[in-house]
């Protein structure tokens, strides 16, 4: 231990030289994982006045990811994971901003650390008792317990609930079926006495040139490939394949239980022409991926959903390219979308013809898919405020996505399925992010979208207002990037900034300044730290943020 912290120590008082001394030559790879690893150190080192101050102890913090920073020279960031007797605190998290010229920190410490964590971590039950009380809880609910397509997961945490520290098992169950009860159920099992502690519900909803007869995009050309005279609806280049579910699911013989959400099919065609009543809901997918894929890539410089190409689940005809991999048709008559990290694939139903119509719209298959990078990046949990941000996020970026495709904005462009939603109802849509109080109302509020924090939804629905509160910070989003007022709620005018601006402060918080358990409160300080970065403290930019939130009643 001493002899780790004279090492410390050490980097810390010559890492301004180091650090310096390495940006000035050629980096290869192994510079950047030496100067990555230096700055983990010089950031470890950072953190504990701040862990001491809290009462936690050095060695309870575990780095999670160490990255350089594409939009800021000179900066590193590290991202830590809170322990206690070396179990995992479920929202315990901070990331350090570094400096990695003067190794100072370059911003202030983003803290959502758990202070004064106080309970037994030994378990008296094993993990497969609490993945038994899980399935026993959901059997209550929905009346089964062999309905799951997958196996399910059980690992140990320690929870702060209401207030007091549970050492409790977060079981995460399957059933990918198709049906109306497709759902991730995520239970937290008392690991002492085998109670229900807090659960939610984790499914985060919504080299050839082929032409297709999309369903809401009109023509397009569409990336395929060719294998022994059939084409297939695979961009081997991208690395993105569509594929069809058949609204299939498959029951055993045995037991009658489903045993799998379902059979995956290739879509084929002998001509290249896309424009069969099947595949055109797969040309609306394939078209919608790529187009998230190519904004991701050329706006922000982030290459697939986990940044590395990838996720690639699927494998192409020709046997060896992986592939991001989107499903549609699924189910029957489903009126959903979803990215499923279970899966690490997008889902689409076909609706039922009446609240939906297929659920493929270039703003949702850009939702969809941002859900997969807030995964990968603050891990964003999907409940409460932080699901609402979740949400928030994942609507933004479809918003941005249809926006890049279409080159500019349409009447539709600030509302989410508007082209899908009730089809025989026009200029309906899911939801709105100018005028939020217009957005579909389920009953759990007076009209379902709240845009200002103090009327924001407390209950226990729509796993504590995910996609009811996503309205605050759309709110806030549309703001910065159009400017005016809010939308009912008498406050400051914000110059905007126009939607790339906005998206790329709203990328950077994502990625750099936002954890699992960021509140709204913790949204503004992201969004406008990232603002400050990119754009200068005082500038025009971080003014439209800070107006924006505050007009929105996050302060």
């Amino acid at each position: 231990m001493k002899r780790f912290l004279a090492l410390l120590v050490t980097v810390a008082l010559c890492g301004a030289v180091i650090l310096s001394t390495a940006a000035h030559g050629q980096r290869s790879n192994s510079n950047k994982q030496d100067k990555l690893a230096r700055a983990e150190a010089v950031s470890k080192l950072r953190l504990q006045k701040r862990l001491a101050a809290k009462g936690i102890a050095a060695d309870d913090v575990k780095t999670l990811r160490v990255f350089e920073d594409k939009d800021k020279a000179e900066r590193a960031h590290t991202h830590f994971q809170q322990t206690h007797n070396g179990v995992p605190v479920f929202g315990g998290q901070a990331i350090v901003h570094l400096d990695t010229v003067t190794g100072a920190e370059a911003v202030e410490t983003t803290d959502n650390l758990v202070e004064g964590v106080d309970v037994n971590t030994t378990p008296n039950l094993a993990a497969n008792a609490a993945i038994k009380a899980a399935k026993d809880k959901y059997k209550e609910k929905k009346g089964c317990d062999d309905c799951f397509t997958d196996a399910p997961k059980a690992d140990l945490w320690i929870l702060r609930h209401e207030g007091v520290d549970y050492l409790v098992y977060r079981v995460q169950l399957s059933r990918l079926d198709g049906t109306e009860n497709t759902s991730e159920p995520v239970y937290f099992i008392n690991a002492h006495s085998g109670e229900l502690v807090w659960s939610y519900d984790n499914l985060q909803t919504q080299s050839a040139t082929g032409t297709g007869s999309s369903l809401y995009s009109g023509t397009q050309s569409i990336t395929t490939y060719l294998s022994a005279g059939n084409y297939y609806m695979e961009d081997v280049n991208r690395g993105i394949g569509t594929f069809d579910n058949r609204n299939t699911a498959r029951i055993s013989a045995f037991t009658g239980a489903i045993t799998s959400f379902g059979s995956v099919y290739r879509f084929s065609d002998t001509d290249n022409i896309w424009n069969s009543t099947t595949q055109r809901a797969g040309v609306d997918a394939h078209y919608g991926a790529t187009k998230v894929y190519d904004y991701f890539l050329n706006v922000h410089g982030r290459n697939g959903i986990d940044g590395n190409g990838g996720p690639r689940t699927y494998a192409s005809i020709n046997g060896t390219t992986g592939l991001i991999s989107s499903i549609v048709h699924f189910g029957k008559s489903y009126n959903n979308a979803f990215w499923t990290d279970s899966k690490n694939q997008m889902f689409y139903g076909d609706g039922d013809g009446t609240a939906w119509s297929p659920i493929v719209t270039l703003d949702i298959c850009g939702h969809e898919m941002t859900h997969g990078i807030t995964s990968r990046t603050a891990g964003l949990v999907y409940s409460g405020e932080s699901g609402a941000l979740n949400e928030s996020w994942s609507d933004v970026f479809g918003v941005m996505v249809e926006l890049y495709a279409r080159g500019g904005e349409t009447a539709g462009t600030w509302r989410i399925g508007e082209d899908a939603r009730t089809p025989a109802t026009a200029g309906d849509a899911e939801r709105w992010m100018d005028l939020p109080h217009n957005g579909m109302n389920y009953g759990y509020t007076s009209n379902d979208q709240p845009d200002y924090y103090t009327e924001r939804y407390v209950g226990s629905s729509d796993n504590g207002g995910v996609h009811i509160n996503s309205g605050i910070s759309n709110h806030a989003f549309y703001l910065v990037a159009k400017g005016g007022t809010h939308a009912h709620v008498p406050g400051p005018f914000v110059t905007g900034i126009g939607a790339d601006k906005a998206a790329r402060i709203w990328y950077r918080a994502l990625t750099t300044y936002m954890t699992s358990s960021t509140n709204f409160a913790g949204a503004r300080t992201a969004t406008l730290n990232a603002a400050i970065d990119l754009y200068g403290s005082g500038s025009v930019e971080a003014v439209a943020v800070a107006d924006a939130w505050t007009a929105c009643g996050v302060l």
